[in-house]
């Protein structure tokens, strides 16, 4: 399967449990993204394009900063763990959240400075059959599952190799700045980020 399309990510982290920036910028490939979520679907294709898409107007420099992020997307596996590893997103720490709407897309937030982007997907770009099939799936058993299943998956690898990695993020996927007041609802679980508390101290 050509991968040549898909977005290699540049993060900035700190350097330990309580320090500084580090002077280190790491490289995140899509393989490694696959080992964190668990496999390789059209979800993560389609969450890591998009994000790239958010990237390039969040951070111009294309240096993300992992530490200075919050994110908002719909409740999916794929979506969530997506962005999750690529911005430094978590739950408990109050930086992700999900919000029930449906397709693929998602608003990032830079913390220090409010500035914000949402990215959407064009509404035409996946295929209404893989979807339709996908939402069929509970009205089947036992070896008609299984049978759909398969199905499934043959449709979704053949849409990601013959179409969507033919094409490139800013194609069907868009980004654009926004106002957004993030909500302060309190996660009862909610902990201190101490990773990031002195990441501006000096040397």
């Amino acid at each position: 399967m050509d991968q040549v399309n898909l977005p290699v990510f540049h993060v900035r982290d700190t350097e330990s449990s309580h320090g500084r920036y580090s002077d280190d910028i790491k490289e995140i490939s899509f393989s490694d993204l696959v080992k964190f979520h668990g496999h390789a679907c059209d979800g993560l294709y389609r969450g890591v394009y998009a994000l790239s898409a958010a990237f390039k107007v969040l951070f111009p420099d294309r240096i993300i900063d992992r530490t200075d992020i919050r994110a908002l997307s719909r409740n999916s596996p794929c979506l969530g763990d997506a962005v999750s590893y690529l911005t430094g997103a978590r739950v408990r720490f109050g930086t992700q959240d999900v919000l029930n709407r449906s397709g693929v897309w998602y608003m990032l937030q830079r913390i220090s400075t409010l500035d914000s982007v949402e990215v959407t997907e064009d509404p035409d770009f996946f295929p209404s059959e893989i979807s339709d099939t996908e939402t069929s799936l509970p009205g089947y058993g036992g070896k008609e599952l299984s049978v759909m299943l398969d199905k499934l998956k043959e449709m979704q690898n053949r849409w990601i190799e013959e179409t969507f990695l033919r094409t490139k993020p800013e194609e069907h996927y868009y980004a654009r700045k926004i106002e957004f007041k993030w909500n302060e609802v309190p996660y009862s679980n909610k902990g201190i980020r101490t990773d990031i508390l002195f990441k501006d101290v000096l040397r």
